[in-house]
């Protein structure tokens, strides 16, 4: 079993057309000062790249989701001053499954699915399969939202997938309602010392 990391760049053909050498240079950049490092970092080797995008294979789903967080996250930082038309942003997908090594390629079910769930993913955001946040749901605090399942080109199955995006926060606890219906009021004693007291309700009224 081995995580699968596919990568993708958003919009690449329209970004090219734009500014090829800007392009180029940027994702360049990007590659060496972020990408490397953090699949170096969490374990991971690449496998291949193309011209807008890559695959990488990681030992465990945990590292492999949060290499891809981590390097959204710098990416949104990395691309937000840029004018939104020429951002550069990847969209990026995670399976765990069986895989085949040949000629220093990897091919099967797994790495089929990874590349679906990448062209699921909204740019700048992260898809990955049931298997896979069942794998790090524990493990990873992140708010991922559950798209139910879903249909993907040349896969007979539906995939389950669970998105994550930048913009998302995780739910806030709601208090119990007997805190939310508590009030707090001050009051001084004789000796001067500040007393802090709690009511709940209106009280008895009869």
């Amino acid at each position: 079993m081995t995580a699968i990391l596919a990568v993708d760049m958003a919009g690449y053909s329209r970004l090219m057309e734009q500014n090829e050498e800007d392009i180029l240079t940027r994702q360049k950049v990007h590659r060496t000062e972020l990408f490397d490092p953090q699949i170096a970092t969490r374990g991971g080797r690449i496998v291949k790249t193309t011209g807008d995008g890559m695959l990488v294979e990681f030992a465990s789903a945990q590292d492999a989701v949060r290499c891809a967080i981590n390097i959204q996250v710098a990416m949104a930082d990395r691309e937000g001053a840029s004018p939104e038309e020429r951002r550069i942003l990847y969209r990026l997908g995670i399976n765990l499954g069986d895989v085949l090594f040949e000629d220093g390629d990897i091919f099967g079910d797994g790495v089929n699915v990874a590349s679906r769930l990448e062209g699921l993913a909204k740019p700048g955001g992260v898809c990955i399969s049931d298997i896979v946040h069942q794998a790090v749901a524990d493990k990873i605090k992140v708010p991922f939202r559950d798209m139910g399942n879903q249909r993907v080109k040349n896969i007979s199955r539906p995939i389950r997938v669970w998105q994550w995006t930048p913009d998302a926060s995780l739910p806030s606890p709601e208090l119990p309602k007997v805190a939310q219906q508590q009030q707090v009021q001050f009051a001084t004693a004789p000796d001067g010392v500040q007393i802090a007291w709690a009511s709940i309700g209106q009280g008895c009224r009869c």
